[in-house]
């Protein structure tokens, strides 16, 4: 059934149009000839093959895109889990010193062997409360890194060169 036929059915063409449209198509037929008739819809089939390939591009571009995002939101999740996950100093001896950005000099007490790390560059100082307190943790290198990229405000202290 074509499209004249549905509108005729929902009596919004009458059969006198529809015989005059039915008429102007046949005479429009035969004027155009066969070879120009199969050009027109080889030229229509090779545009909708064309909208469907943007479509298919643009539907590709926003899937990237809402991949990027959800990487970045999984991995601002992960660095947040390393950061909790960082330990607390063991109370020792040794009272290491460093200074902050915000031109704070605070201390820890570390054990010898945490202090040993720390200087050495396997551990770095990460700030595990609020900017602007004194609550920090001791995260191995790699961790310390990968949560550098994400929150880099949370990185206390780290040998130069390091990070």
């Amino acid at each position: 059934m074509n499209l004249r036929d549905q509108f005729k059915k929902a009596k919004i063409l009458s059969d006198k149009d529809a015989k005059r449209l039915a008429h102007e198509s046949r005479v429009e037929r035969t004027e155009k000839g066969h070879k120009q008739i199969e050009q027109e819809q080889k030229d229509r089939q090779q545009e909708v093959q064309r909208l469907r390939q943007e479509g298919r591009e643009l539907s590709k571009k926003q899937q990237e895109q809402l991949d990027r995002e959800r990487k970045a939101r999984e991995e601002l999740a992960a660095a947040k889990v390393l950061l909790g996950e960082a330990r607390r100093p063991a109370r020792g001896p040794v009272k290491f010193y460093f200074a902050t950005n915000d031109g704070a000099l605070p201390w820890l007490e570390l054990s010898p062997r945490e202090a040993q790390e720390v200087t050495a560059g396997a551990l770095c100082i990460m700030r595990t409360g609020p900017v602007g307190t004194h609550v920090y943790g001791l995260l191995g290198i790699e961790s310390a890194r990968r949560v550098a990229k994400q929150l880099p405000d949370t990185v206390a202290y780290s040998p130069k060169g390091v990070l």
